[in-house]
Parts: structure tokens; C-alpha cells; sequence
């Protein structure tokens, strides 16, 4: 478990009760700091044999496990505790309740799941370059566990305005974008947020889905952003949505690229798909 991640605090009791509750005995039983420690402890325990992996946290938290885990035996066991809990959303698994979650990995049912990959580094939901990515880096754990999601509203407050439209190519197979613009959003998983990426978007598709518009203006980036917010955003006059395998992104100017909320990778990106390359437990 993350412990700064947002519900830790309150979930540690709850799930020791539901682990018995269910019949699950846990081997070895970690808190871990900050992410890097969220991969040391999973990558020991998955070279170590163990079958099932339970990581309570959020999206970020599921970032660096999914990233060790990709194409090992190894299962893991979600317990959304965070902020965000798209990864989650996607799978359907309960989010606010440590006993559904816990009964979701007990009932033993596994499923293969794709993952995205950039540069090196595997994702399950999605990484973005540009403004969310900016935005992600000034939501700090402590306003997360204090505000909950209204935290990235604060924290988008000062990137809103400070953060420069950039120039990015974008090209795949069969097709190119040349353009000026404040974010891209690159997809493996269903939701960005609580919002479908696209309508069909799934993460056993074997697809991506990229949006991205081309107006750099602020004004531009709100009404993305309110786009979202109502499920509207493919609907925009100057959005692009794009669904391939693979994606290769160079921009002007190296950006930061966010990968489920944390940033890992940088610009020149080269993104793909990893059919069936996670074992996860689901309803």
C-alpha cells in the first residue's frame, strides 16, 4: 500500500478485516513511501514466486506496479485508494469500498489486459504531454489526500495560465498531425478521469486512442478541459481523435510526459500497445 495515497489511512483496518474475511493470507504486508518503493517491494515479491501481488493506491501507485508486473506470471490485486481510480473505473472494480475490492481478488477470477508503453516505461491508463501533464506535477500528495479530486482543480489554476502551447508531430501508421496545441492525451485504458476517452475506448482492444486539438490558445485549454468535464470532448470542432497501435510524438520543445499521474518519460515518445501483457484479477 502507498500510505499517500488518499484513503490509506482510513482503509488499513477495513482491509486487515476483509483479507481474513475472505480466506486471503497475505504473506508479507508493506507500506511504502513514495513510487519508487511501491516498485522495489512489488518487483522483489513478483521475483520472489508470489502468485498475487495486492497493491492499494491509486492510479499513480498502479503506474509503477503495472510497470514491474508486465508479462509476468504474477496477479495483481487492485485496491483503489486514490485520488483517481481510473485504472479501477476501467476494470469495474469497486472504488470506495475496501471489502468489494478484497472479495473481487478473492472470488479468483483473472483477466489479460493491455498495456500501453512509452519509451520504456508500461502504463495502464494513460500519458499525457503538455498542460495535464503540467498539472499533474503541481498536485502535491498532501492536497490530494486533503481535497480529493478538487485538488487538481486548484493545482490547474497556475498551469492554466503559465503553461505555452508546443509545436508536435505526431505520425502513425497511415497518418500524420502537424500542430500547435496544449496537450495530447494518449489512452490504453477506458477513462481519463471519469470521462471515456472515446465512446469505445477498452483496454483488451488492443488499441490506443490519442486526442489532442490544435487551438494553443488558454481559452482553447479550458473549453477542453469543460469538454471533459461534460463528456463532450470529442465533440469539439478542433479535436483530433486517433485510434492505432503505435504512435511516435516529437515536439519543438522536449516536454515532461505524465504517465497515470506521474512523470516519467520525456519527448521524443514512442508509444505502443502490449496486447494481453497483464495478469489482473476483475469481477
Amino acid at each position: 500500500m502507498n500510505r499517500q495515497s488518499r484513503h490509506t489511512a482510513h482503509a488499513l483496518e477495513p482491509l486487515a478485516e476483509s483479507l481474513g474475511k475472505h480466506g486471503l493470507r497475505v504473506a508479507e504486508f508493506h507500506t511504502a513511501a513514495d513510487g519508487a518503493e511501491v516498485r522495489r517491494l512489488v518487483k522483489g515479491a513478483a521475483k520472489a514466486g508470489a502468485e498475487t501481488v495486492i497493491v492499494g493506491g491509486g492510479d499513480g501507485t498502479m503506474a509503477h506496479a503495472v510497470d514491474v508486473l508486465a508479462h509476468r506470471k504474477t496477479v495483481l490485486g487492485l485496491v483503489p485508494l486514490g485520488t483517481g481510480n481510473s485504472f479501477a473505473q476501467t476494470l469495474a472494480i469497486p472504488r470506495g469500498d475496501v471489502d468489494a475490492a478484497i472479495a473481487v481478488i478473492a472470488a479468483g477470477k483473472i483477466a489479460s489486459v493491455d498495456l500501453g508503453r512509452v519509451n520504456g516505461t508500461y502504463f495502464a491508463n494513460f500519458a499525457t504531454i503538455g498542460l495535464s501533464t503540467e498539472i499533474a506535477g503541481a498536485a502535491s500528495p498532501t492536497a490530494k489526500g486533503l481535497l480529493g479530486p478538487i485538488a487538481y482543480a486548484i493545482a490547474a489554476i497556475g498551469p492554466v495560465f503559465s503553461h505555452r502551447a508546443f509545436r508536435a508531430r505526431i505520425r502513425w501508421r497511415g497518418g500524420e498531425l502537424k500542430l500547435r496545441t496544449q496537450d495530447i492525451i494518449i489512452a490504453n485504458g477506458r477513462y481519463f478521469g471519469s470521462t471515456p476517452v472515446t465512446p469505445d475506448a477498452s483496454i483488451t482492444d488492443g488499441r490506443l486512442n490519442l486526442f489532442t486539438t490544435d487551438d494553443p490558445s488558454r481559452i482553447g485549454a479550458l473549453r477542453t478541459y469543460l469538454a471533459f468535464g461534460m463528456h463532450d470532448q470529442t465533440k469539439l470542432r478542433d479535436a483530433h481523435v486517433v485510434t492505432a497501435t503505435k504512435f511516435t510524438i516529437r515536439t519543438k520543445a522536449r516536454q515532461m510526459i505524465a504517465i497515470d499521474g506521474s512523470l516519467l518519460e520525456k519527448t521524443p515518445a514512442r508509444i505502443r500497445v502490449v496486447p494481453q501483457a497483464l495478469r489482473v484479477f476483475v469481477p
